[in-house]
């Protein structure tokens, strides 16, 4: 390619916007429609003596922030795919290369061309929006910056991702192969590798730690989605008051940080872009592969995802997971594979004399699945010594003879719930080839999740379903022994339980009952009963029981919150024993919101004996426990 001494070419640049105008042309006309068209139209339904014109831009705008992404994701690659076209095709490559225009000055061109496609569009359309905003006296500036900011920072990242990946692309339809396969590559593999260990070991769980979160980076458009956009702030002690006025919120950027980091990668990969485009060979215009190094990363790459995939993928239409189906499906994909991606490569179907580069990806895949299923990397029967556990995280514990229904967790340093938890452990561990008792209800099955924090700084979670044996409850260091020590640790429930962090403004409870009843008539009678305090009462069938939500503000939450945590200080609420089921004929669930969104379950497995919340509750809503049987007959007995 010839060398000259500019380097930008306005005659290049015209032409390239000139002639793929139906791209932004396109990108242009969804956006008019989307934003200032549609703007226009729902501001003159208002009416004027009760409207709130700068409240309804800001919504539409931070509404528009999703399908922002959309746009981004689906223009980027066609205003790559457009402006460099010409290196996918030898003779306007030759074309090109005999400019008197230098490579910096070719790509720094086509480059801005592209970039000019998606943000020159986002700065008319975001005007406009403001323009019809002002027109009807509403003060949107903010907002309509924000929206161009998200605009431009999701294009730019796109675009320059999509320009990337056309570097390596010698054929035009492969450019967006790469981008498709590129941005959804590592939530795929990290999918495939959870879902392949949880069918091959014992105890797996969900992975944690740094993989996924890498994973979750590495997948721009699901990280942009949940953390980028426009949205609003409220002043913090109106979390719970739904009476709270928009004018107490103010309209905010989220995600700003996210967006610059892909920012700053987006400029990483322009630059790598750019200097692949000086080193590109003008012949490789054809080839799917155009950068000699990566074909065999490209050979290799395909030959290991079509065997995970579609060996998975056979396994599921025959229906079988068993081992060796999945095993012989998985080699004879990674073996197909590699020969398909040779033959794209080649340009030929005669490749099967290079039959090495298929048999190292068979016997690799063979090796794996050796590692695995003979678990030789001993993940199945690992149980940390006690000694080296710092601290302990379980979730999802719960038995059959607990209330069948509550699954509750906790977080202990204590040295001796550390030797129970890891005498439960043992346990599941000793019935990991399978055992099932039959016809004996002294046998109880036990559900456990828990991750160990190691003194190494390391992590070890694992996740099982056991049994173990109520008669040994008495015989110490028994798995049932262990259970029972937990369940009468009373501060160890009472921290399960979210007393101590709990916020005290929002309470819901919900109930449910094994008769059936005219849900529709309760429905309609409720509201006069309901005191003030309660903000949502939704009975609905689930599982062949009448199930309801009710969720309380203010001092109705703060009074059942305290008689919730009396009953249990007394010993009437969220008392288990190994052996021993409470009658589970009803239910109260009391989930108390947390600071940080999630939230704590209460559950009262015997309510009747629970005297303090069916008090509160009489004072409350004294219809509801009238209406699901909860009379004070019933509570005398208890």
């Amino acid at each position: 390619m010839r060398s000259g001494t500019s380097f930008f070419n306005g005659t290049v640049f015209k032409k390239t916007v000139v002639r793929y105008w139906p791209v932004w042309a396109a990108y242009l006309v969804v956006w008019l429609v989307c934003l200032p068209l549609n703007l226009l139209m729902q501001l003159q339904q208002i009416d004027p003596e009760f409207a709130d014109y700068a409240n309804t831009v800001e919504h539409i705008l931070a509404s528009s922030c999703q399908g922002l992404l959309v746009a981004a994701v689906v223009f980027a690659p066609l205003a790559a795919m457009a402006v460099f076209s010409h290196l996918y095709n030898s003779r306007s490559a030759n074309f090109f290369g005999a400019l008197p225009v230098r490579r910096e000055g070719l790509f720094l061109t086509h480059y801005l061309a592209g970039l000019a496609f998606l943000l020159v569009p986002d700065l008319i359309v975001g005007v406009l929006t403001l323009l019809v905003g002002v027109a009807f006296g509403a003060n949107c500036l903010t907002a309509a910056l924000y929206w161009f900011i998200v605009a431009a920072g999701e294009g730019f990242f796109f675009y320059s991702f999509a320009v990337f990946c056309g570097m390596f692309a010698g054929h035009i339809l492969a450019l967006p192969a790469f981008y498709a396969i590129f941005n959804a590559l590592a939530a795929a593999l990290i999918l495939m590798f959870q879902f392949i260990c949880s069918q091959f070991y014992y105890g797996y769980y969900w992975m944690e730690g740094v993989m996924p979160r890498v994973a979750e980076w590495l997948t721009p458009a699901f990280k942009l989605d949940s953390d980028v956009g426009v949205g609003f702030l409220y002043p913090p002690d109106s979390l719970f008051d739904e009476t709270i006025s928009d004018g107490a919120r103010t309209i905010a950027l989220q995600g700003g940080g996210t967006l610059a980091i892909y920012a700053v990668a987006a400029l990483v990969l322009t630059l790598a872009a750019f200097l692949l485009y000086r080193k590109r060979r003008l012949e490789t215009a054809g080839d799917v592969v155009a950068v000699a190094p990566m074909k065999p990363v490209f050979k290799y790459s395909v030959s290991f995802c079509a065997g995970l995939f579609f060996g998975w993928l056979t396994a599921l239409i025959l229906g079988d997971y068993n081992t060796v189906v999945w095993i012989v499906a998985s080699v004879v994909w990674a073996v197909a594979g590699c020969f398909i991606a040779q033959m794209i490569l080649d340009k030929s179907f005669k490749v099967f004399k290079k039959w090495k580069g298929p048999l190292v990806m068979g016997l690799v895949f063979c090796a794996l699945f050796a590692v695995v299923c003979f678990d030789l990397t001993g993940f199945e029967t690992r149980v940390p010594e006690a000694s080296d556990v710092e601290r302990v995280t379980v979730s999802d514990l719960n038995s059959s003879w607990d209330d069948g229904y509550f699954y509750f967790g906790f977080e202990t340093d204590d040295a001796e719930r550390i030797e129970d938890l890891i005498i439960l452990h043992r346990a599941a561990v000793d019935q990991r080839d399978g055992w099932e008792p039959i016809g004996t209800e002294d046998v109880g099955h036990v559900t456990l999740r828990l991750s160990y924090h190691l003194k190494s700084g390391g992590t070890l979670t694992r996740s099982y379903g056991f049994y173990l044996d109520s008669r040994r409850v008495n015989e110490e260091g028994s798995p049932a022994w262990a259970l029972e020590r937990i369940y009468g640790d009373p501060a160890l429930m009472a921290s399960s339980f979210g007393f101590d962090w709990a916020v005290n403004e929002l309470l819901q409870v919900a109930y449910t009952n094994q008769d059936w009843f005219d849900s529709d008539q309760y429905v309609e009678g409720a509201p006069e009963d309901i005191a003030a305090g309660v903000q949502e009462l939704t009975p609905e069938w689930q599982y062949g029981r009448t199930y309801g939500q009710m969720t309380f503000t203010g001092a109705d939450a703060r009074a059942l919150r305290d008689a919730a945590r009396a009953d249990f200080d007394a010993g009437r609420l969220g008392r288990f024993h190994v052996g021993q089921s409470p009658d589970s004929r009803r239910h109260l669930t009391f989930y108390y919101q947390e600071e940080d969104g999630r939230a704590s379950a209460v559950r009262a497995a015997a309510p009747d004996t629970a005297t303090e919340i069916l008090a509160a509750l009489e004072r409350i809503i004294p219809a509801f426990l009238e209406h699901e049987g909860f009379t004070g007959a019933e509570q005398a007995q208890g």
